[in-house]
């Protein structure tokens, strides 16, 4: 009980603070703490993450920093992406996507670190429909992700939706978290039809971390935007170490990839 309640605080306020699904930091601790494999940790942590961006979303669309549109359209991807990786999750090997997401991590990271205030964007004057069209494909790129390595994609949309459409750091982190709901449920489903997800140490994570991701909001809207930013960019070089051990793990002989 004093993992799950730990875990969940854990993931929680990073939830908040980087409007991210907090998968980075479940997955581990399930494997630490419950002796969960690759796959079980990775279901059950997307299970978490469906009820930890519901209360983050709320959080941060209080603070008007979410814009709803462009999380509409990522929204409409990441549903398509996730189901599609949670029904990859049951068959392919991870390796090569391992290393594809590490190699994307750090070149945003770095991208990231050298973003200036934006200022936020207007999106009566400063969105079309071809960017929105581009937001959902983003969006697929992301659930795919979500299903396929248990973390919640808002990883690469945040950076993403910062360098090429001039969202603050605040607005793509509130987006992003929109887009996690249809995300994490639809492979959330998949995952608990093929007997991955653990759902009573799920949903009990996702309830706590939901609990206490207000704060982390709290915090993040009163930091500055540079270093929201270099925060952000630090947070995604830690975790493309993470990944980048697992792969170099499966790539051990006669070792399974799960």
């Amino acid at each position: 009980m004093i993992a799950l309640v730990g875990i969940g605080l854990i993931g929680g306020f990073l939830s908040g603070l980087f409007g991210v699904g907090g998968g980075f930091i479940i997955i581990p601790l399930l494997m630490a703490f419950f002796a969960f494999d690759i796959k079980k940790a990775s279901a059950t942590s997307l299970a978490a993450i469906a009820v930890t961006a519901v209360a983050g979303t709320v959080s941060y669309a209080a603070s008007g920093g979410v814009l709803w549109l462009p999380a509409v359209a990522l929204s409409v991807g990441s549903i398509t992406g996730s189901y599609v990786g949670a029904r990859l999750l049951k068959v392919v090997s991870a390796r090569v996507i391992l290393w594809i997401f590490v190699a994307l991590v750090l070149v945003l990271a770095v991208r990231m670190m050298f973003s200036i205030d934006s200022g936020g964007i207007d999106t009566n004057t400063g969105l079309d429909w071809g960017n929105y069209l581009e937001m959902a494909g983003i969006g697929v790129f992301a659930g795919l992700l979500a299903g396929l390595l248990g973390v919640g994609g808002g990883i690469i949309v945040v950076p993403l939706l910062v360098i090429f459409f001039g969202f603050s750091s605040f607005e793509a982190k509130g987006t992003s978290l929109v887009m996690l709901i249809p995300a994490s449920l639809v492979g959330g489903w998949v995952n608990l039809r093929n007997g991955f997800v653990d759902v009573k140490v799920g949903l009990s994570i996702g309830v706590i971390a939901g609990a206490v991701s207000f704060t982390g909001v709290i915090v993040a809207k009163a930091m500055p935007e540079t270093v929201n930013n270099i925060l952000f960019a630090i947070l995604m070089l830690g975790i493309a170490a993470q990944f980048a051990v697992r792969a170099i793990r499966l790539t051990k002989p006669h070792r399974p990839i799960y």
